[in-house]
């Protein structure tokens, strides 16, 4: 059976450099800036349509503060309290303390962008005197456009790869970055190999600028070479276990088909009551997380068998039964 085992990850996570400057343009930001601009769209096609609470003409300043405040700095919050933190300690973040602003190197956490989002969003209510379900309800449909945009960059990214998978699985693929997770022996195996497969310890071909300082890391030297020299990359996949590529099953479970089944009910039930679209997404969103973790390497200490993204959802089941509650008084006074 012709499989993708065979198969090691080398797409480039950088869309182009930008001349002159040490700044790229890389397909991690670009995921999150077309989430933004498409979540716009969407709702101001909904609020056109009276499907949606807040006018057209304010629309804009709201996205706006929900993207930099909730979805940015929420998701990056996430990701260092939720499992940055408890990984390197506070000691780790005294000798690294930039680290949680550099997230173009990827690392947030939905959980965390979730809970920031719902605090902006209660701000905003609370300023404007609207209704926090009301509100909401649009802001569940369009965060799957970004949860699939963000998946997709995971993949790009090679980061957040699955479990291990049989080598005949026919959609199994290696992943370059488990190299940095092997057993130590495995590791020093690797680097032989590497090495006499390059003719020269690999870190030779680092690069420099002018004076001779190198200018990229270790990982940034070990990833390029895996991208740009095939016989780096086949020697290098002999070391690698095949896996799932769970972020493109996340991609899918918890971003393209939980909007296509909101969108279709946000447009077939015009008079729904607020909030029982938040908490359909709450629902689908731990359902489909809980699911794709079984595939998903776990990236942080599990508890009996439970990754810190499965137990962290279930608390997201629990923000789904508190808009349910509302919502379902509010049918049965529709109904008298």
């Amino acid at each position: 059976m012709n499989t993708l085992a065979t198969y090691i990850h080398h797409i480039d996570p950088v869309l182009m450099d930008i001349p002159g400057t040490p700044l790229a343009i890389r397909w991690y930001g670009l995921a999150y800036v077309g989430g933004f601009i498409l979540g716009y769209f969407v709702l101001l096609w909904l609020s056109k349509r009276r499907l949606y609470t807040i006018e057209p003409a304010k629309l804009g300043d709201f996205i706006t503060t929900v993207c930099i405040f909730g979805v940015l700095m929420g998701g990056r919050l996430g990701e260092f309290f939720f499992y940055w933190l408890p990984e390197h300690g506070w000691s780790g973040f005294c000798n690294d303390p930039l680290w949680v602003l550099r997230v173009w190197e990827g690392g947030m956490a939905s959980h965390g962008g979730i809970i920031a989002v719902l605090l902006v969003a209660l701000w905003y209510c609370r300023r404007n005197k609207l209704s926090l379900p009301a509100v909401t309800d649009g802001l569940a449909i369009v965060c799957t456009i970004g949860i699939f945009f963000g998946r997709v960059a995971n993949f790009i990214n090679g980061e957040l790869y699955g479990r291990i998978a049989s080598a005949t699985n026919s959609i199994a693929m290696k992943f370059p970055q488990e190299y940095f997770s092997l057993p130590a022996a495995t590791q020093i195996q690797a680097k032989v190999a590497l090495d006499h497969t390059m003719g020269a310890p690999i870190e030779t071909f680092v690069r420099c600028d002018a004076s001779g300082a190198p200018t990229e890391s270790y990982f940034d030297l070990f990833m390029r070479l895996n991208r740009e020299n095939d016989t780096f990359r086949e020697t290098l996949g002999q070391f690698l276990n095949p896996r799932y590529p769970s972020q493109l099953f996340e991609a899918l479970g918890e971003g393209l088909i939980i909007f296509i089944v909101l969108i279709a009910l946000r447009l077939g039930w015009k008079n729904a009551p607020a909030g029982i679209f938040s908490a359909l997404f709450c629902f689908m969103y731990a359902a489909a997380r809980i699911s794709t973790e079984c595939f998903r390497e776990p990236d942080a200490d599990t508890w009996h068998g439970i990754t810190r993204g499965q137990y962290l959802s279930f608390a997201v089941v629990a923000l789904g039964i508190a808009f349910l509650i509302p919502a379902i008084r509010h049918l049965k006074t529709q109904k008298k």
